[in-house]
């Protein structure tokens, strides 16, 4: 790893929980891109948007080195029940549409 790299600041990816019985909620990162450990970085309390308290974050393992909070990529949404009809219906018609007997 260059130098250049190092100091550019890594993605981790977060999951917002609260602390039972209060206000306070926090971000978790589940794996640090560092040292692989659990991390918890305070997100605000409940009437504050805790997606502001995203960003750029030093790392509790190496404060010399940051890191950005970010929120997980959102799996790809499957299509509806029409393109699944469409895509059988393409399938069933091409078999008998061709003159290869």
């Amino acid at each position: 790893m260059a130098k250049k790299d190092r100091r550019t600041p890594q993605q981790a990816f977060v999951t917002l929980r609260d602390m039972p019985g209060t206000r306070v909620m926090f971000w978790v990162v589940d794996a640090c891109p560092y040292c692989g450990e659990r991390h918890l970085h305070v997100a605000g309390n409940i009437r504050n948007d805790p997606g502001e308290s995203l960003g750029e974050y030093p790392a509790p393992c190496q404060p010399d080195r940051p890191y950005e909070l970010a929120l997980p990529p959102q799996p790809k949404r499957k299509g509806g029940k029409d393109a699944r009809r469409k895509a059988r219906r393409d399938a069933k018609t091409d078999v008998w549409d061709e003159d290869n007997w």
